[in-house]
């Protein structure tokens, strides 16, 4: 086993949980970081940071999901764009204001695409 595995196992794990629960509904950052608990997918603050990040950079450019704040009563997601914005917008709160949950738990959310849509269901049938 090399250094790297259990890191890529986690991310795996991770982008195919996120990927399930929006199936139901929007996914917020306190469910992402319940799903690392859960799972104890990262053992420290950084690698709980490092690993957020990555997944959800990963999740936006591959089209599976976008970010964003919970849609109003139009019912569309206003997603921040472009994806280098939007992901500095996510360090500068989550990684940020770390000690300060209520500043990003519950104001950003992550929403399935059509294609993450796909994936999701997907994921579920390999369970």
């Amino acid at each position: 086993m090399t250094h790297d595995t259990p890191r890529e196992n986690a991310y795996e794990r991770l982008r195919a949980e996120v990927l399930i629960s929006g199936l139901s509904d929007w996914v917020s950052l306190a469910e992402v970081q319940q799903i690392i608990s859960h799972f104890e997918l990262a053992d420290t603050e950084r690698a709980r940071q490092d690993l957020v990040l990555r997944t959800i950079r990963s999740l936006l450019d591959d089209g599976l999901m976008q970010i964003g704040e919970l849609p109003g009563s139009d019912g569309k997601f206003p997603a921040w764009e472009p994806i280098d914005v939007a992901m500095d917008r996510l360090r500068e709160r989550c990684v940020g204001h770390y000690a300060e949950p209520t500043s990003w738990d519950y104001s950003i959310w992550l929403g399935l695409t059509e294609a993450g849509r796909q994936h999701g269901q997907l994921h579920v049938q390999l369970l």
